[in-house]
């Protein structure tokens, strides 16, 4: 089957009755390498009418393949989606806005903020990891609490990973790195946190990086 068959066909689930099938279609869109002149013209508004999809399965596949065929220009659509339902839909949202080299406006920036206090610890944890990646004003902060504060050895891990992200941490942050590894009692956050100090004080200590 050729390949503009295929997406034709894959098209056509994106109607089925069945949610499962809905949800693969959508997967196998994201995945397809289609060239700029093979892209129906309508593909980008019936991916985007997924989003309200009443299965979330459907909504967790769409977030993420919207990001990888149109990358930052999808973001905006995205907002909704950080208030949705249900913990998976919302988890991808932050994993799709992670991708984005684009900044965040400032209510995504406030919506993602907001995440780091859900009962969920996958959500917690790829939010910290965003919030790094993406330079989100006031990250260190929130990623340094987070480390003292928050229960699970993997969000505390997820902002260690988000603080390594940031362009450059001062010594300040560095010295507290240090003291949460003297009582960290997991040890793969005490590894994370002797990799993220041990770059950050090379870039520290590199007289190139104001340059």
């Amino acid at each position: 089957m050729s390949q503009k068959k295929e997406l034709a066909k894959l098209l056509e689930e994106l109607e089925a009755t069945s949610s499962f099938i809905r949800a693969e279609a959508v997967r196998k869109i994201g995945r397809m390498e289609i060239p700029l002149t093979d892209i129906p013209m309508d593909l980008h508004s019936r991916l985007v009418k997924a989003l309200s999809d009443p299965a979330p399965e459907v909504r967790a596949e769409v977030v993420m393949t919207l990001v990888f065929l149109e990358g930052e220009i999808i973001v905006p659509l995205l907002e909704p989606l950080l208030s949705d339902s249900v913990d998976v839909v919302r988890s991808n949202t932050i994993s799709a806005l992670s991708f984005s080299e684009a900044p965040l406006n400032e209510i995504l920036s406030e919506k993602l903020i907001e995440c780091m206090s859900e009962k969920s610890i996958q959500i917690r944890d790829r939010c910290a990891r965003a919030l790094g990646r993406l330079k989100v004003q006031g990250a260190e902060k929130i990623l340094l609490e987070t480390l003292q504060k928050d229960s699970s050895f993997v969000v505390r891990t997820g902002a260690v990973v988000g603080l390594g992200m940031l362009d450059f941490i001062n010594s300040k942050v560095i010295d507290q790195l240090n003291i949460h590894l003297d009582h960290e009692t997991s040890d793969l956050v005490r590894q994370t946190i002797v990799e993220v100090v041990s770059i950050h004080s090379t870039k520290e200590n590199d007289p190139l990086v104001d340059l």
